[in-house]
């Protein structure tokens, strides 16, 4: 099979919800009908479309499964289905600093929410801050010392932070601290950042560039679940890695 002839398989609604239902469990064939909303002619068109393409099988039941090739292709439509909706987004933001095992786990933005305005963004991630009771890691090309006292109460509090941040951002965000709590913080730097990532046990943040290439703070991502904690996670320690200790 050709991607385009893939693509045209997937191009319809109605083949779409039977491959997701089955993706849950076998079905026979009037579920099925019902779980599309369609007339038994139409529903045996569609059905016949996805066995011939391999995607599904039926069994001497008469039960309708994913083959295996099928639960590849619908693993896959989450990524699809997240770009898609997120097209606005996307069309206006440069990927290019996310690693490419991780743009092709998209999927993990399910459930974000978009943060528009840079003031929203500020207001929101200080009231999440203050919710934070385990880590936080920031992967930034700037920073608010204003958020030095909250990080100090926070590292009293049992937080333990690690920052990455470029190296012509000068000194170390954190050299005006206490040695005590100086030597509580993990600092490195690298080049030039590219990506913001915040994340923490309470919620993970993405800002990535706009076409002129700078961070883009006026329309950032954030996230509450663990699927999207964890890729925001993954992303800074690929970086983490490569950086130099300061």
């Amino acid at each position: 099979m050709k991607s385009h002839e893939l693509f045209s398989e997937l191009s319809s609604g109605s083949r779409l919800a039977i491959l997701k239902a089955l993706e849950k469990e076998p079905l026979k064939f009037t579920r099925l009908t019902t779980i599309i909303d369609a007339t038994s002619p139409e529903a045996a068109r569609q059905l016949n479309r996805l066995l011939k393409s391999s995607l599904i099988c039926k069994d001497i039941e008469g039960y309708y499964s994913l083959t295996s090739f099928g639960k590849l292709v619908v693993s896959s439509i989450p990524n699809l289905e997240i770009i898609a909706q997120r097209s606005d987004f996307f069309l206006h933001h440069d990927t290019s600093s996310i690693p490419p095992k991780l743009l092709r786990d998209l999927g993990a933005f399910k459930d974000v929410e978009a943060v528009q305005g840079v003031f929203e963004l500020v207001n929101k991630t200080t009231q999440l801050f203050e919710e934070i009771h385990e880590y936080a890691w920031y992967l930034t090309d700037s920073f608010p010392h204003f958020f030095i006292p909250r990080i100090e109460k926070k590292i009293n509090d049992g937080v333990s932070f690690r920052f990455v941040y470029p190296e012509n951002l000068g000194k170390s965000p954190m050299f005006d601290l206490p040695e005590r709590i100086l030597n509580a913080v993990e600092t490195r730097s690298i080049d030039e950042v590219k990506i913001v990532i915040n994340v923490s046990d309470r919620f993970g943040l993405l800002a990535l560039p706009g076409l002129d290439g700078k961070i883009d703070r006026d329309d950032a991502l954030i996230g509450y679940d663990s699927r999207f904690k964890d890729w925001c996670k993954e992303v800074f320690e690929y970086y983490f890695k490569t950086s130099s200790q300061c």
